[in-house]
């Protein structure tokens, strides 16, 4: 239930002290049950975004997203093409509902705000992926089917009309484009050359590639705010584990998440990430710094002189 000012009931608030305990096994039972479609992707980043705000419940998000479609439902007329259909999102998305995409996150206080769809729900505005999302989201509810083609920064929708493809910008109150016209952006606005080649160029996005490229954006948000390691150590911790549940085999995310637990003072589970790592990479290619990262903490916990399990809590 909302409240008035359109925020969740605070009797369905979830216990914060439990927020940051969504363990391995349970995301990597989450990734098995996960499949394809717009409904499960809103819902999976909505259950990250409640990680990071506690106070706001998943299924809050999932249904305010949700009632928006039945706004646009009810609102569209019958008969429409697909075309007339987006024209009609468009005006319901971007006119009146006035959600707006951010390009640039770093105007913002918090950037994190821009890919946690509690807040963009709030403030009606965030970055292009999770605007992307909700559109398709939408679109898929009045009959029309988008794909995701990723042009980082870009993100595209892709929609086929007749046959051939065109590409909806978010960036742009959903401005259809053709290929051509979406290479032209992608020059004039990212600086970007790519090959037009649209059998492999513009490949569709799978679920699991969507919520890599979410978690990568989001925790870089999170991380890159000025004191981050000292003030959401346990955040960068739960969106680390997020990202290496749905890539299990991408070793240097063990590495990437010593570095946290080193910060966090878990000194034995950042010892043995780097061992993992260094299982698969010769410590003579590494980087300075991880190398530097595993004497120290091989050092540390020999000062200590306490058993491994006395040193993690």
């Amino acid at each position: 239930m909302e409240t008035p000012d359109g925020g969740p009931d605070s009797g369905q608030h979830s216990n914060p002290h439990s927020s940051m305990h969504w363990s391995q096994e349970r995301l990597h039972a989450d990734v098995a049950r996960a499949v394809g479609g717009s409904l499960n992707l809103i819902r999976e980043i909505s259950r990250i975004s409640h990680e990071l705000d506690p106070e706001m419940p998943t299924e809050w998000m999932v249904k305010r997203t949700q009632f928006f479609a039945y706004e646009l439902q009810s609102e569209l007329p019958h008969g429409l093409s697909e075309r007339e259909k987006l024209d009609h999102l468009n005006r319901f998305f971007f006119e009146l509902k006035r959600f707006k995409c951010l390009a640039d996150t770093t105007s913002l206080q918090r950037p994190s705000d821009a890919f946690r769809v509690s807040r963009v729900l709030a403030a009606r505005k965030g970055a292009p992926l999770v605007l992307s999302l909700i559109y398709a989201f939408l679109a898929e509810k009045i009959g029309v089917q988008l794909e995701f083609v990723d042009f980082n920064p870009a993100w595209f929708l892709r929609w086929s009309e007749n046959g051939r493809s065109r590409y909806i910008d978010v960036a742009r109150a959903g401005a259809t484009l053709s290929s051509e016209e979406l290479i032209e952006v992608l020059h004039s606005r990212y600086r970007m050359f790519p090959d037009v080649n649209e059998d492999t160029l513009f490949e569709p996005l799978s679920f699991e590639r969507l919520l890599v490229a979410y978690l990568n954006d989001l925790k870089l948000t999170v991380a890159g705010v000025k004191g981050a390691h000292l003030s959401e150590p346990e955040k960068l911790l739960f969106l680390q584990n997020a990202l290496m549940a749905y890539q299990p085999s991408n070793i240097q995310l063990f590495a990437e998440r010593a570095v946290i637990h080193r910060r966090l003072g878990h000194y034995k589970n950042a010892l043995s990430d780097l061992k993992r790592y260094f299982t698969f990479n010769a410590r003579e290619k590494a980087m300075p710094e991880l190398i530097q990262l595993h004497d120290d903490l091989v050092k540390i916990l020999e000062r200590t002189k306490l058993g491994l399990d006395d040193l993690d809590h």
